[in-house]
């Protein structure tokens, strides 16, 4: 016979069981997910995106550019063979067969400084992929940051809904009980219904929005399992003034550098075109041997000699005319671009510095916004509670609270943001992040 006592010792011990059990769900369900942290996030993306792939690919084809040239001031060395075999029918002219065997060596003396004028083209074209990696690698932070940032808000937006159609639902349990002692209408107890259904489609919608968001992050980052992200360290606003931004991006930002570069290899393009209207001259020698069966008059089976080849072009249909005022052409267009490059740069630099300005002042109010929103919705409802309000002012309370909120987060993200793209115009993103990452 089952005692009491033996009933309660089993029920502790499958209640015991149970809570194992529970406990060891929730750690395989935590283990699963990754924390992801902003830095985080930018290590993965510079180490796997494919753009930064790509930049780095066009690194290395510079760099084998420069090997290219250097080839072009070496000298060369050729080996030819041939093997004849004659016509037996007419072998009193001619041998059996023969064969040769040729070793030249050829060296540029000077062709006009065209080939030095090649091999500095193809150094500034090598820093200016490496100054494009660069850019390239603040570009991919950013990028990151603004996918980060969206996940975060999305999550608070998630929360948002979640605590308004918790409202909206304490509304429907009111109107509900008030109707059902006669203080208000049936259409007070269908509104609210309507409400908590509205509630609840815009907080899947948001739950929507997050995977989406989460997406598109874990795109950029290269991550497959289920993450989560945390709330990064609010970035630090550099102390300068807008000239001083101005005049520093000047300096740091890659796609200006890049621009002088650009006008720089324009530059040499001329003196390389220039080249071809100068002589040049070259050094070659030559070392062969012939084998020959039979053996006929004259014939010399070793011979080697050297000389010395000048070269002047003096007419050529026009051809290098054309090529010089090509270049001074491109040149030009490098002179414009960079022109062009300095005036954007500093349109975007006051763009985000004023962008940052106003982030700063609009946080404050929305804050504001929030506590009176929260103050307000609480007596709107107590006073509905008791009949003093109507659902309508609920409803309106509800909607100026949530919209509040929405803005306060947007605009706390948002001036995150504005400080990274800030530094990303001047050009100091990578050079600040980069610590925090190593």
């Amino acid at each position: 016979m089952i005692t009491q006592k033996s009933k309660v010792k089993g029920a502790f011990s499958f209640y015991c069981l149970l809570l194992i059990a529970y406990c060891l769900l929730s750690s395989v369900v935590f283990a699963g997910e990754k924390t992801i942290t902003l830095t985080d996030a930018w290590q993965s993306a510079i180490s796997t995106y494919e753009t930064l792939m790509l930049s780095q690919e066009d690194v290395y084809q510079s760099e084998k550019g420069i090997d290219k040239a250097i080839s072009q001031i070496l000298p060369t060395l050729t080996a030819d063979a041939n093997y004849t075999k004659y016509s037996e029918s007419k072998k009193n002219l001619q041998p059996d067969n023969s064969t040769s065997y040729d070793i030249k060596l050829s060296q540029s003396l000077y062709s006009g400084g065209k080939e030095w004028s090649l091999w500095r083209q193809a150094k500034k074209k090598t820093e200016s992929s490496k100054h494009s990696l660069e850019a390239t690698r603040e570009g991919i932070m950013l990028n990151v940051s603004q996918a980060y940032y969206l996940v975060l808000k999305a999550e608070k937006i998630v929360d948002i809904k979640e605590a308004s159609l918790r409202r909206v639902k304490e509304q429907r349990r009111v109107a509900t009980t008030r109707f059902q002692v006669g203080e208000v209408t049936k259409a007070i107890v269908l509104r609210a219904e309507a409400d908590a259904a509205g509630a609840e489609a815009e907080l899947a919608n948001a739950k929507k929005d997050l995977l989406v968001a989460k997406d598109k992050l874990a795109r950029l980052i290269v991550v497959s399992e289920e993450f989560k992200v945390v709330d990064p360290n609010i970035q630090a606003i550099p102390d300068a003034n807008l000239d001083k931004f101005i005049s520093l991006s000047l300096e740091k930002r890659q796609d200006y550098i890049q621009s002088k570069l650009d006008e720089e290899v324009a530059d040499e393009g001329i003196t390389y075109a220039w080249g071809n209207f100068l002589p040049s001259l070259k050094l070659e020698g030559v070392y062969s041997k012939r084998e020959q069966d039979t053996k006929t008059a004259f014939f010399n089976d070793e011979s080697m000699y050297a000389g010395i080849t000048f070269t002047y072009p003096l007419f050529e249909g026009g051809l290098r005319k054309a090529e010089i005022d090509e270049a001074k052409s491109k040149k030009r267009q490098a002179e414009f671009k960079k022109m062009g490059k300095r005036k954007d740069i500093e349109l975007e630099v006051r763009e985000a510095f004023h962008n940052l300005e106003a982030f700063g002042s609009v946080i404050e109010s929305n804050k504001r916004q929030v506590s009176f929103a929260e103050e307000n919705y609480t007596m709107v409802f107590k006073q509905f509670t008791y009949g003093l309000s109507t659902n309508v002012d609920v409803i309106d309370a509800n909607t100026i609270l949530v919209s509040s909120q929405s803005n306060l987060i947007n605009a706390t993200y948002d001036f995150q943001m504005a400080i990274l793209e800030l530094k990303k115009k001047v050009g100091i993103l990578l050079e600040d992040m980069m610590p925090t990452m190593k």
